[in-house]
């Protein structure tokens, strides 16, 4: 019954916090930095979910292997789930991975929850899915950075991203 309480409460909670505490930002710091390591060596994507166990401690999934530029995501049943998160993988030339796309945002807005990215100059960044908002958390180097990472690439990197300006940005 208490378990049951637990994941109504979180269900009906707001989906989108416009703020993230220092303890999820943390947390999603340290769960990425031995993931982009695989992700740079094997050169691909890397995913998961953030969320609530029944204790109400913050846990995440084990990283699921994806391919250079996707990777599918599954929900388990017990967690309550409010973050997805990947990698942008290695740095490619051809791939503006230094910010999240508008299918990074649409996917988690189609899950209703949040998101989670690390890219290959070790940016951090937040999806808000409500507001449908990229907010670059911490700059490069603030995650561990690809080999061959050219920072140039990708030109300026806001620190925020509306959909429609990555849309237009990423000139799709």
């Amino acid at each position: 019954m208490r378990k049951a309480m637990f994941f109504a409460l979180l269900i009906t909670m707001p989906q989108a916090a416009a703020a993230q505490t220092q303890t999820e930002i943390d947390f999603v710091k340290d769960m990425f930095r031995p993931m982009q390591q695989d992700s740079f060596a094997k050169r691909r994507e890397y995913c998961g979910v953030i969320g609530y166990d029944e204790t109400g401690e913050l846990v995440a999934t084990e990283a699921a292997p994806g391919t250079i530029d996707s990777c599918d995501l599954t929900f388990p049943e017990d967690i309550a789930v409010i973050a997805s998160y990947h990698t942008h993988g290695s740095f490619e030339i051809p791939y503006y991975n230094e910010m999240p796309s508008e299918i990074d945002m649409l996917s988690d807005q189609a899950m209703r929850v949040n998101g989670w990215i690390a890219t290959p100059g070790g940016r951090l960044w937040y999806i808000d899915s409500r507001a449908m908002i990229a907010r670059q958390i911490c700059g490069v180097g603030c995650l561990p950075i690809a080999p061959g990472f050219y920072k140039a690439q990708a030109g300026d990197v806001a620190e925020e991203y509306s959909y429609d300006e990555l849309v237009d940005r990423l000139g799709r």
